[in-house]
């Protein structure tokens, strides 16, 4: 199995596809896990180590290790006696299955890094992330060190609230969203190229959807408009490796707002955007769904991935993130635009990778160094968010430094795009809401007909509504939040 993309990663937490049920850590040690070798683990050793996982997202490429590895060389060069043993497990799905399974056999790694704040919103409410307020207190590290708009993410106060001083995680790096484009494509056809200013007025859905219609071809060179396109046979696609959860937001869908006593799943608006995400691949055959994308590019691992490298997709959304798989390695001249305005909001996603601590850790104070060394020194923080992860430095005093680090690898490509991304970008699709995974956990049954254009939102959303909606209560029929 491959490795989720962070795009995947997101199409679960809005519910388009089923989340893959973890091990409960409340029903005590399990049986012994035989899958001793679904990760590479490295260093001395987790009896005397800082065990280190690397699986709930990104840092596990081939070019993403070496500067994780220079960085653990260097702590432990001027920390004598300490050590780190990274233990890697590619697979997101098989991470999180094995952190499960660790976690209830009381042998969990000390430290995650990197995790999305989908990964910590899994576990958030049963106690498994160290509060480390005490430790960045004594140690004199403040979250005023990082990025405003992140900070919130980092005290998780979906959870705990508005006002709480828990935090639970200390940021690793920053990834913006903007849309890539191929320009060979874009000046083939004739088609002017995509705005980089962000919140060009006239650039919104409705006009993204006219140029993926113009740049989406089917085997005879037919745009969907033509007469006789034939939507079985496309042959190079408008858009690719879309988040259209996004669109969602954008129409000002969303699934909870924080204190509500109800979802808003079957909203007007979180209704009209889910529906627009589908209609781009069903009603106006211009985005490659992944099963679509596996049609233009044949036996690929990654149909999404092998489709933009050969030239087959115009446009894809772009997170930070994909700077080093996308970005690198072309036949072709391509560069990035904003993205663009919907109905109710111009929203992009913000992703924020974090560092956290197992509450069950046995070397929290040794763990907290190691984060401490590798995220808050500003030259180590630099190097590990923008060489290994391809992200921008949650640091205040480092992420005006994204484009100098990365120009030289992508000449030509305006990186700039991101770092104009941050005020008009937020993270509302990973947030933690109560009965977080149970309710991911049912969305597959009720949506992915509509994904796959067999019904249409507004049928099947109030039916997911009234299914989550029992799980939500039954959340708070055994727990309550920490701010009750």
């Amino acid at each position: 199995m491959s490795p989720l993309s962070r795009r995947e990663l997101l199409l679960r937490s809005l519910q388009l596809s089923p989340v893959v049920v973890l091990p409960s850590i409340v029903l005590g040690a399990c049986a012994d896990d035989d899958d001793d070798d679904a990760g590479t683990s490295t260093g001395s050793g987790k009896g005397t180590a800082t065990q280190v996982l690397v699986g709930f997202g990104t840092g596990n490429a081939p070019e993403q290790v070496p500067p994780q590895d220079e960085l653990a060389k260097k702590f432990e060069a001027a920390n004598a006696g300490s050590s780190v043993d990274f233990l890697r497990i590619p697979d997101t799905d098989e991470a999180q299955r094995k952190f499960g399974v660790l976690l209830a056999s009381g042998d969990a790694p000390d430290v995650i890094l990197p995790t999305g704040l989908y990964g910590i919103s899994l576990y958030l409410d049963q106690d498994v992330w160290l509060d480390l307020s005490g430790l960045m207190k004594e140690s004199g590290v403040s979250l005023d060190l990082f990025e405003p708009g992140i900070h919130d993410a980092a005290r998780a106060v979906n959870y705990f609230g508005a006002n709480s001083a828990k935090v639970v995680g200390l940021p690793a790096g920053i990834f913006t969203h903007a849309v890539a484009y191929n320009k060979d494509l874009f000046t083939k056809a004739g088609v002017a190229e995509p705005p980089h200013a962000w919140d060009t007025p006239d650039w919104t859905y409705d006009k993204l959807v006219e140029v993926a219609s113009a740049l989406t071809l089917d085997d005879k060179g037919r745009t969907p408009t033509q007469p006789g396109f034939d939507a079985g046979k496309i042959a190079q696609f408008g858009l690719g490796h879309w988040d259209t959860g996004i669109m969602t937001l954008g129409h000002g869908g969303k699934v909870y707002e924080p204190g509500a006593e109800k979802l808003s799943l079957d909203s007007p608006e979180y209704i009209a955007g889910f529906q627009a995400g589908a209609d781009l691949v069903n009603r106006h055959h211009v985005l490659a769904s992944d099963e679509l994308a596996a049609g233009v590019a044949a036996g690929a691992d990654d149909p999404q991935l092998a489709a933009w490298k050969s030239g087959k997709v115009a446009m894809i959304d772009m997170c930070a993130c994909d700077l080093l798989s996308y970005g690198l390695d072309n036949d072709f001249a391509w560069d990035v635009a904003a993205w663009p305005r919907g109905p109710k909001r111009l929203i992009s996603h913000l992703n924020v990778d974090f560092g956290t601590i197992v509450s069950k850790s046995a070397r929290q104070a040794q763990a907290f160094d190691l984060l401490r060394f590798l995220l808050v020194e500003p030259e180590n923080g630099r190097t590990l968010s923008t060489k290994a992860y391809g992200a921008m430095s949650p640091l205040k005093s480092e992420s005006g430094k994204f484009v100098d680090e990365l120009q030289g690898r992508f000449p030509g490509v305006d990186l700039s795009v991101f770092v104009k991304a941050l005020p008009h970008s937020a993270n509302e699709q990973e947030v933690w809401y109560p009965a977080f995974t149970e309710i991911s956990d049912l969305g597959g049954q009720f949506l992915d007909t509509v994904r796959q254009g067999k019904a249409t939102a507004a049928e099947q959303l109030p039916k997911y509504q009234e299914a989550a909606q029992k799980k939500f209560d039954e959340w708070f029929e055994n727990h309550e939040l920490p701010t009750s």
